[in-house]
Formats: structure tokens, C-alpha cells, sequence
């Protein structure tokens, strides 16, 4: 096994390699096939979308005013629950697609492979991500599971006590237990999806391997992607704030010290913002906030993807683990 190698994971995407554009021009692919796919949707369902964005901009007006006979009176559109079943079935799709982009990203990372269209194909290693997201869907659930039955288990022994002033006492030091158990968990197991396209075989419990040593790196770099994502998203959101809302911001800004007012000062928001889209130069300032959204949200999953493939990579290098037979 060779000697453990410096990670410097947390930008190992954005490394100049042989040829440049590729992670880009897999983006856009990616964007593409997101649009084709929302378009899609909406073409197919715009009777039954378009009463369902009514009926919730009616919920939402009379939640915000506090209006409990115009709550009533919101009926249901009918088509709601054909709705939601086929947006239950259009994830499907949307995750494959997410799947072939996050595939294609790790194998020009670790492999400097791309195939098909901008990298994106339906081959072995896409599905060998979708298989990953699978596993995160079932170990979540596992985890909520044993982490509910601890928690009854823990309620059912502090009420036999008779004590309730240690079980408010607990339960901050229980939560902060669980959060620290998920966290050890998902950096122990985040290169999972960029193990199985390293060894070119689905591989989800050797990522256990992979960090292995590496994971106060890994959360480092981690924690580093995730803190300039908040701190651009803040500024995003002051921007928006400022701008869109206007003079209302300041007054969302301090209803939590007087929570009497919340109803009205949501109310006055929602307003504000209905107002602000009938001014053409405010399409503007959204257009461009949602761009900046959306490079943001693509440096992030870029930058991730890259911590994950480097680790693989360098177990790879080091002979922690082996590519398949």
C-alpha cells in the first residue's frame, strides 16, 4: 500500500486538466435535460398545475391573513392527488438524470472518461449512482427508524420516573447525539457513488474504506463548500430582500420580537412581492439572482462531487481499494 497522499479535495473539481470545458459543458447538458424534462411535465399536466398553483396561492393569502372563513372556503382542486401521483413518478426520471450527471462528473474526475451526450449516458456507472441514492434512501429511513425507537424508548423511561425536568434536560444532548451521528455517518459514507465509479462496480460499503483515516479532511472540505454556499445564499437573500420586498424587509427582519404581528407582516410580504413582479425592471433583478442561483448551486454539487471523487481516487492510488476483477 503506497503512503498516504495530501487529500486537497476541496477543490479537486476546478483543477485544470488535459482538456478544460468538460465539467461545463456536462452542466449544461445537464440543464437541458432538466428543462426538457420540467417542460415536459408541465405540458402534460398544465390543466390540473395550474389550479393547484391557484388553490395554493389562495392557502397561502389566507393563512398569511389569519382569515379562518376564507380557509374554509378553499376547496380542493380535483386533480391534486393525480398530480402529486404523477409527480411521484416523474422523480423517476429526474433522478436518473441526476444520477447520469453526477456519474459522468466523477468519471471525468477520476478516470478522465466522457461518453455520450456531454458525458451524460445511461450506462453501468449512472446506475450504479442511482443505486447509491437508493441506499441513502433506505439508511435514512433505517436510522429514523432506530433513532424514533430510542427516542420512545427513552420518553417511555423518563415518564415511568415520573421525572419531566430531566427529560426536557435530555432531550437537547439526544438531538445533538443524532446530528452528530448523521454527520459522522454521511462523511464516512459520502464517497459512496464515486467509489463504485472508481472500481467500475457498485461499491457502496467500501467508501467506509475509501475515508478511512481521511475524515476530519474530508469534513473540512466539507464544511468549507457549505459555509461560502451560506454566505453567498445570505447575500442573495439581502439582495432579494432589499430589492423585491422593499420597505417590508426590515419589518420581516423583526417580527420575531413581536410574533403577534406575524400574520400581518407575512401578508404585507406577500403582497409586496405579487406587486414587485408587475414591475418589468424587478424580472430583471430576479432573473439575474436566479442565475447567480443556479452557478451557485452548480459550484456546490461540483465541489462535492470533487471531494468524494478525490477521495476514491486517492484510495485508488494507495491501494486501499482495487478496481473490479
Amino acid at each position: 500500500m503506497a503512503d498516504k497522499q495530501a487529500l486537497n479535495a476541496t477543490f479537486f473539481a476546478f483543477r485544470k486538466r488535459e482538456r478544460s470545458g468538460v465539467l461545463l459543458g456536462t452542466t449544461i447538458a445537464f440543464v437541458v435535460g432538466m428543462v426538457v424534462l420540467l417542460g415536459a411535465f408541465v405540458g402534460v399536466f398544465w390543466a390540473s398545475l395550474m389550479p393547484a398553483v391557484e388553490w395554493y396561492g389562495e392557502v397561502i393569502t389566507a393563512a398569511a391573513a389569519n382569515d379562518t372563513a376564507a380557509m374554509q372556503n378553499v376547496t380542493m382542486p380535483p386533480g391534486l392527488f393525480t398530480l402529486i401521483g404523477a409527480l411521484m413518478l416523474w422523480l423517476f426520471p429526474f433522478y436518473i438524470l441526476c444520477a447520469a450527471y453526477e456519474a459522468a462528473c466523477l468519471r471525468w474526475m477520476i478516470h478522465g472518461e466522457s461518453v455520450g451526450f456531454m458525458g451524460l449516458s445511461l450506462g453501468a456507472p449512472t446506475f450504479r449512482v442511482w443505486s447509491t441514492y437508493w441506499m441513502w434512501f433506505l439508511l435514512n429511513i433505517a436510522f429514523s427508524i432506530v433513532m424514533s425507537v430510542l427516542m420512545g424508548v427513552m420518553t417511555g423511561v423518563f415518564v415511568a420516573s415520573g421525572d419531566a425536568t430531566a427529560m426536557v434536560a435530555v432531550l437537547p444532548a439526544f438531538y445533538l447525539f443524532q446530528y452528530a451521528l448523521m454527520g459522522y455517518f454521511a462523511v464516512r459514507l459520502a464517497p459512496a457513488a464515486a467509489t463504485s465509479v472508481a472500481r467500475r462496480k457498485f461499491s457502496f460499503f467500501q467508501a467506509w474504506t475509501v475515508t478511512k483515516g481521511r475524515f476530519l479532511a474530508l469534513l473540512g472540505s466539507f464544511l468549507l463548500v457549505f459555509l461560502i454556499y451560506i454566505i453567498v445564499s445570505i447575500l442573495l437573500a439581502v439582495v432579494w430582500f432589499t430589492v423585491i420586498l422593499g420597505g417590508v424587509g426590515p419589518d420581516l427582519a423583526s417580527v420575531a420580537n413581536d410574533p403577534q404581528r406575524m400574520n400581518a407582516v407575512m401578508l404585507e410580504a406577500f403582497e409586496a412581492y405579487l406587486q414587485s413582479l408587475s414591475q418589468p425592471q424587478n424580472w430583471v433583478v430576479i432573473g439575474v439572482l436566479q442565475v447567480i442561483g443556479l452557478i451557485l448551486m452548480a459550484f456546490t454539487y461540483l465541489a462535492t462531487y470533487g471531494i468524494n471523487a478525490r477521495a476514491a481516487q486517492a484510495a485508488l492510488e494507495e491501494g486501499k481499494i482495487a478496481p473490479a476483477s
